[in-house]
């Protein structure tokens, strides 16, 4: 990337080599100077591609990089167009959303800063504290809806930022972020949630949750929305939009969209559509296989239709049952239960039937789960059985982060 933009363009070797400088702790004023004509012109789509440099480079970790942006944004922010949406001849439905939700999002940061300046002045210990401190827990339990912004963002957004902009690492460093609120909210609640509030944790916590919501608005509405608005195809917007109401809105009614799904004469020759992706068929089978489960299915009339093949396989099954009326896969003694099971899934009484067993030192969970289709009607049943031994003595949490 360096390599790039000093080959190509003497203005952005000099703004790299700005960020480079706070990215080492050079002096500010001394390097704000130096390069004060190219930090007056700098463009948003320019900022892009300066986070990407710091991201791809591996020279710097992530709490160094996002550090460093928040004295680099904060330099950069005056030049940045107020009305850079007007570079846009008409601005995709799922960019304006996301920038309503901001709009939304600062309204309610705004309704919790009140909250705040009345907790503040509150004695502690007293019932008026006690009284403000509640309705801040509150305000803070409802911005937990912001996450469906992120998650849109990181689930919806951000694939096409890097399928369709070369310079898209600043993703990473907002996913970084987002986690970071998430945590953040976290906290804050756990704090809240006592009656003597550590004042010191609590102010250092609620401080960088502002600065980071706000922080992210801001880069959002100047910096990665105007330069998808412009990059990303017109016409992939509307796949994008359509993917929305799964996920839900944060502080916005539900607006209007229309649901699209994918042509079957775009679907290549040997692949299964799956509504949310594209296997092929070997594919589809190895990855059931692989699952450690036991799957096997029963149609709408009671025929066994598949099974799959897990390496460790917890009843036997053969393919000599593909056909075969369930009832007949059971006992005499206990077809009565089978049908009472399949009837209750059939007629809606249930959705889904559990029961649990010890077999051979293991603990199996067997379950049943009622298949219906888009309008509602029954198609059918799949038995899944799990050994479940080890997941029933987890505790605390390993997570991703964990990994070594």
């Amino acid at each position: 990337m360096s390599e790039w933009l000093a080959k190509n363009d003497p203005h952005m070797e000099n703004l790299r080599l700005y960020c480079e400088g706070i990215l080492e702790d050079e002096d500010l004023g001394a390097l704000y100077r130096e390069y004060e004509d190219d930090i007056k012109s700098v463009r948003y789509d320019e900022i892009m591609m300066l986070v990407d440099w710091m991201v791809s480079c591996e020279k710097y970790d992530m709490e160094n990089i996002k550090g460093a942006l928040n004295r680099i944004i904060n330099i950069f922010s005056s030049q940045l167009d107020r009305d850079v949406f007007d570079l846009c001849r008409n601005v995709p439905r799922f960019i304006s959303i996301l920038a309503e939700e901001n709009t939304a999002i600062t309204a309610h940061m705004e309704s919790i800063k009140e909250q705040l300046q009345l907790f503040s002045k509150a004695e502690e210990g007293t019932p008026e504290f006690n009284r403000y401190r509640l309705s801040l827990k509150k305000l803070i339990e409802d911005l937990a809806v912001i996450d469906n912004h992120y998650i849109k963002k990181e689930n919806i957004l951000f694939p096409y930022v890097e399928k369709y902009i070369p310079e898209y690492r600043c993703v990473n460093v907002m996913w970084s972020i987002h986690d970071d609120v998430r945590q953040g909210m976290k906290l804050l609640l756990s704090l809240l949630s006592e009656t003597d509030v550590d004042g010191i944790r609590f102010n250092r916590t609620v401080g960088k949750l502002f600065f980071d919501i706000y922080g992210l608005i801001f880069r959002e509405d100047y910096i990665l929305l105007p330069v998808s608005a412009l990059k990303i195809p017109e016409d992939v917007f509307a796949e994008m939009i359509s993917q929305c109401p799964e996920i839900g809105y944060s502080f916005i009614e539900a607006p209007e969209v229309e649901i699209r799904k994918s042509s079957e004469s775009s679907i290549p020759d040997g692949m299964v559509n799956l509504d949310t992706g594209l296997l092929s068929a070997q594919e589809l089978v190895t990855m059931l296989n692989t699952l450690p489960v036991d799957i096997t299915y029963v149609d709408a009339e009671d025929k066994v239709r598949y099974f799959s093949s897990p390496q460790e396989r917890i009843f036997p099954r053969s393919k000599a049952i593909i056909g075969r009326s369930v009832q007949n896969c059971h006992p005499p003694e206990s077809v009565h239960i089978v049908n009472d099971v399949v009837e209750n899934l059939k007629s809606g009484k249930k959705d889904v039937e559990s029961f649990w067993i010890q077999m051979m030192g293991k603990f199996i969970l067997i379950q049943y789960f009622a298949l219906r289709d888009a309008a509602g009607q029954y198609i059918g049943t799949i038995e899944v059985s799990q050994d479940i031994t080890e997941a029933r003595s987890l505790s605390g949490e390993k997570r991703l982060l964990d990994y070594n």
